[in-house]
């Protein structure tokens, strides 16, 4: 059965503190900690579904923003914002949760947030980002002027092929974040495809996990425990990748 466990930045949570809920399998060491940045607010329940099609050894991190409800319900969504000040808040709530092997995945503006924690964790070496998903998403530097990437994690880049919000260029642009693996996932839609094409996103997760080279745990796995890999449970894709262009 899966676990919910629900963080905060301080035990009396006020309005502008960040939460975090954590999704794990009690009976099942983590080989991977996934930390999601919702694109929107009050829609953190939307990841709960994603989060079940995961294997058991991936944990979950969703960020919850300053105000989100965490669920729709009678609230309309609303965009994220992405700046510093944000990221800076989020950089310090997960002080906590950077001792495992990290991936994040960002959505939309999500992708963005993302991106600057990333950049965060990077400089000030917190920790080692394994993957940066970035879903829905142009490139932060798509219009700026060409300089040294500012990640060396790899970079997975996830865009519906008919996004109106997303531009081929914008998508590709991602790859001149990183000196690492840039790979591009295209899928077929307009908006709305993390929930429309949730399995295959989450086969994507997977393989590019799974494609990660063995490692020795940061941490004892626990009582009991022994870390481990599971063999993925689906077809292997070949994601495509941009480096050779």
């Amino acid at each position: 059965m899966t676990h919910f466990m629900t963080h905060s930045m301080s035990h009396d949570k006020t309005p502008d503190d960040i939460g975090l809920i954590r999704i794990l399998q009690p009976e099942t060491p983590s080989s991977f900690r996934l930390i999601c940045f919702p694109g929107h607010m009050h829609a953190t329940g939307r990841y709960l579904g994603l989060a079940e099609l995961l294997l058991p050894t991936v944990e979950v991190l969703l960020i919850q923003y300053p105000g989100d409800s965490g669920d729709l319900g009678a609230y309309r969504p609303e965009p994220v914002g992405d700046s510093e000040e944000l990221a800076s808040k989020i950089f310090e709530a997960l002080a906590g949760f950077t001792g495992s092997r990290l991936v994040f995945f960002g959505h939309r503006a999500g992708a963005r947030l993302a991106y600057r924690v990333a950049e965060r964790l990077e400089r000030e070496g917190a920790a080692l980002l394994q993957t940066l998903f970035v879903s829905g998403s142009n490139a932060p530097c798509v219009h700026a002027p060409l300089g040294p990437p500012t990640l060396c994690c790899r970079i997975v880049a996830l865009a519906a092929d008919r996004d109106p919000g997303l531009t081929p260029a914008g998508v590709r642009a991602w790859r001149r974040c990183t000196s690492g693996r840039f790979d591009l996932e295209t899928l077929s839609g307009a908006r709305g495809c993390l929930e429309s094409h949730k399995r295959e996103v989450v086969n994507i997760v997977h393989d590019q996990l799974m494609s990660l080279s063995p490692f020795d745990p940061p941490d004892p796995p626990g009582p009991g425990g022994e870390l481990r890999l599971f063999a993925p449970t689906h077809h292997p894709r070949n994601p495509r990748t941009m480096d050779a262009e």
